[in-house]
This record gives structure tokens, sequence and C-alpha cells, in this order.
């Protein structure tokens, strides 16, 4: 059997953390690429990265939802750095996931009055 030092595990995830992260920006890019609007891949990545770890942040677990949170930081980067943002998906009463949920639905309208 393998056995990892606490170091060994750390940089085993971290390293998995960044190839999901690169998957998911590929994927974004490779749906995008029609369209010719798309940022080169490392910033697609580092926004991306940056919108997984505030996902994490606020505790959301599902892997859809951080996608979602992905997606959502490459066309807008920097929205769940916004005070406003946080403190709604942080707010007591229901889970991060169903605050993102609720997020979704209200941008969905938007876009869609718009």
């Amino acid at each position: 059997m393998l056995t990892l030092t606490e170091a060994q595990y750390q940089k085993f995830l971290a390293r998995d953390v960044e190839n999901f992260v690169a998957a998911v920006a590929d994927q974004f890019i490779a749906e995008r690429k029609e369209t010719g609007d798309v940022p080169e891949r490392p910033v697609v990545i580092a926004r991306m990265r940056d919108a997984y770890d505030s996902g994490r942040d606020f505790g959301i677990t599902s892997t859809g939802h951080l996608v979602y949170m992905m997606y959502l930081s490459a066309d807008a980067p920097g929205i769940f750095e916004d005070e406003v943002v946080q403190r709604y998906i942080r707010k007591p009463g229901a889970t991060p996931e169903q605050r993102l949920d609720e997020l979704m639905s209200v941008l969905k309208n938007k876009m869609r009055d718009d």
C-alpha cells in the first residue's frame, strides 16, 4: 500500500485542483471558440481559480456549483469578490449552494429582460 506524508498528500490535492481548474477552463474555451470572444487560457485559468477558491471559502462542495462559479467568473471577473455578492451567499438561513441558485435565477431573469 502506498503511504504519503501530509506534505505529499497536500501537494497531491493541490495538483488535483489545478488539473480540475485547467480541465474546466479548456472546456469553457472550447465551447466559446466559435464566438472569438475568449480571453487567453492563462487568464481564464486565473479567473476560474479565484472563483474556485471563493466557492470553497463560501463552503460550497457541489461540483456543479463550483463549475458554474468558474464559468461566471471567466465572463465576469471578480464577481465573487464583490462585497454584496459575498454577503448574500454567506447570509444565514440557506446553504451557500441555495444562495448561489437564487443568484443564478436573478441573473438569468435579468439577462432575459435586457
